[in-house]
């Protein structure tokens, strides 16, 4: 029994093995495929914009499934799904400056094998310093001597500009000093540019600017020199020495010293009052006239400084000075 019993054990066992021989075998579940990358860029808003598009296909040239993901220099920094073309494009602008190499791996799915694509260079623009705008509104003015005029100057930051900024004016381009006659002020001198608020989404700041043009003063007469034309004066000083020493002859010598103490006084006291021109100018100086009509053109400058650099930015404002 147990020898028939084996015997009739090995024959099942041939057969089986010669079934599973004549079977073919199963190809695999998953065939390769092919990644491509590519990449395009724009400078905006002072930072670049890359834009990638990627593809996967099979060994037949037939669209895969699933997921990409971006890869800078190994480190994953986006993804996005394959459309019906085996197709995606992503868009990234969080680049910092340097050189950046990026590659698309393709993840696989059920019936496709993982694929990387070669890598793709993109050398982003230089980030560009904080900076500032100043404009003013309007551009010119026109202003009656004696009268004043008003522009708001307004300073918007740029790339994250924040700090203090100082306003001052300036005559046209090479001159040291306004024109004369024209003064400007700001409300206020200084402003803070901080950073944007939902209130204040673009965080532009402003000040008023205020230019007054004066009037004209006359130029006031300083007396002339003693001479000719003030005989009175002459005899109110010399005629008493003169009467007091005819009368007095006797005592000429003694009176004689007081004569001539009493005329170089009188000299001198002619030489320090208001009769003097040196005196009056001296003492009451030069006058000067007011704006005299006519276009100026004035610069309103905008300066910052962080201790190590400085930023100044002029525009120029017309001004028309009428009678």
């Amino acid at each position: 029994m147990r020898k028939e019993f084996g015997r009739r054990r090995l024959a099942q066992m041939a057969m089986t093995v010669g079934l599973a021989a004549m079977l073919p075998v199963a190809a695999s579940a998953q065939t390769a495929t092919h990644t491509t990358l590519t990449a395009e860029t724009r400078d905006t808003a002072g930072k670049t914009v890359a834009t990638f598009t990627t593809q996967v296909v099979d060994a037949e040239n037939a669209s895969a499934t699933g997921v990409v993901t971006l890869v800078d220099h190994g480190k994953a920094v986006s993804s996005a799904a394959l459309n019906s073309e085996g197709k995606a494009e992503i868009q990234y602008d969080s680049m910092t400056t340097g050189d950046h190499s990026f590659s698309a791996v393709y993840n696989g799915d059920a019936d496709h094998l993982a694929s990387t694509s070669e890598s793709v260079a993109v050398h982003p623009m230089a980030s560009p310093a904080p900076d500032f705008g100043l404009a003013i509104n309007p551009t010119s003015l026109s202003i009656k001597v004696g009268a004043s005029g008003t522009t708001q100057a307004t300073i918007t930051p740029e790339n994250g500009f924040t700090g203090f900024i100082s306003l001052s004016c300036a005559g046209p381009t090479g001159a040291t000093t306004l024109p004369t006659g024209i003064t400007c002020t700001y409300a206020p001198a200084n402003l803070q540019v901080s950073a944007p608020t939902t209130a204040n989404p673009s965080g532009a700041v402003s000040a008023q600017l205020s230019i007054q043009t004066s009037l004209g003063q006359g130029f006031n007469q300083a007396p002339q020199p003693l001479g000719p034309a003030h005989p009175p004066m002459v005899l109110a000083i010399l005629l008493p020495g003169v009467i007091g020493l005819g009368f007095l002859g006797r005592k000429r010598k003694k009176l004689g010293r007081f004569a001539l103490l009493l005329l170089l006084s009188g000299v001198a006291l002619a030489g320090t009052t208001g009769c003097n021109p040196r005196y009056y100018y001296l003492n009451h100086g030069p006058t000067f006239g007011g704006a005299a009509p006519g276009t100026y053109t004035l610069q309103v400058i905008a300066q910052t400084s962080n201790g190590v650099t400085a930023s100044s930015h002029v525009v120029d404002l017309a001004i028309t000075v009428t009678d």
